[in-house]
């Protein structure tokens, strides 16, 4: 059983009692003269973690294809997340949002067969082991982005943006996977950590259709050969979107869901050898990889206008 999050309690506690209020409380137009908009959320993103890839190996005569497409998924857990809005004249805004997700998994591989062709002997097929990954995944993004408003009046307002993202990726694992006939049992510990800056689009749509209500969309993309993020080839986009109440002037609640991705690729090279006592090999191989992120999940929390 997973350990019973404070945040979630915290906030369900918070949006009751907002609740009431508004039961109780007169009616308040949302003012577009609000200068700063402060968001605090709880986030319950569940995540999928995907790699694919294709290549060839070779024993210097014959050469044989493989690939491979294996996804994995995760279960849910309440992060905090935030967003904060100034607006420094009537078109013009910097908005600023932060995310961090955190999760320890273990994934477990059945294992598969490739028909290698003729690779090292004849023809017949190769035997990939069943694995066990025991792992931890991070993610933390913070943006800031500027923002003009090419519509904007009582009921709408559309922007685009173009600001700066800090990104933070983690991944350990620890991993153990089966012997065959021509690979022995192994066991491995990695540490993977990459932070940077990079460059970032950013888009909003904000329906306003009744006094104290509104609905915002909101869109972000960046590439990874736009800035110091990540070696990898690559692309970061997100969506959400977010229905907002205020309760008074000052205060409200909002409910949305958020979604994003981070998808990178590389290319690989390597030399693969038999055991001990088989006359084989070896084995040189590339090919191309690819690994996506995916995150998503509701949202909850209260909004600060002043």
């Amino acid at each position: 059983m997973r350990p019973h999050s404070p945040l979630r309690p915290a906030a369900l506690l918070a949006a009751l009692g907002l609740a009431i209020t508004a039961v109780t409380a007169p009616a308040h137009a949302q003012t577009a003269d609000d200068r700063f908009v402060l968001r605090l959320s709880a986030f319950n993103p569940e995540a999928e973690l995907g790699f694919a890839g294709r290549g060839t190996v070779t024993d210097g005569t014959d050469v044989a294809n493989f690939d491979f497409d294996e996804r994995f998924d995760t279960g849910r857990s309440w992060r905090p997340r935030g967003a904060f809005g100034f607006r420094f004249s009537e078109r013009q805004a910097l908005v600023a949002n932060y995310y961090d997700f955190r999760r320890n998994e273990t994934w477990e591989y059945g294992g598969t067969v490739l028909d290698a062709g003729s690779i090292g002997g004849p023809a017949g097929p190769v035997e990939i082991p069943e694995a066990r990954l025991d792992g931890r995944l991070g993610l933390s993004l913070a943006s800031l982005n500027y923002e003009y408003s090419f519509i904007s009046n009582d009921t709408l307002q559309w922007g685009l943006g173009l600001g700066v993202t800090w990104a933070e990726l983690e991944a350990r694992a620890t991993g153990a996977s089966g012997g065959t006939d021509l690979v022995d049992e192994q066991f491995e510990t990695v540490e993977w950590k990459r932070d940077g800056f990079s460059p970032g689009l950013h888009t909003r749509l904000t329906w306003m259709p009744a006094e104290r209500w509104s609905v915002g969309l909101e869109a972000q993309y960046l590439d990874t050969s736009w800035g110091n993020f990540l070696d990898e080839d690559g692309h970061f986009e997100r969506a959400g979107l977010i229905v907002e109440y205020m309760v008074s002037p000052r205060v409200g609640v909002h409910v949305g869901y958020d979604w994003f991705r981070l998808k990178l690729g590389d290319d690989f090279t390597g030399t693969a050898r038999a055991p001990d006592g088989i006359d084989a090999g070896p084995f040189p191989y590339e090919g191309r990889v690819t690994g996506d992120l995916r995150v998503h999940g509701p949202m909850a929390g209260l909004t600060f206008r002043f």
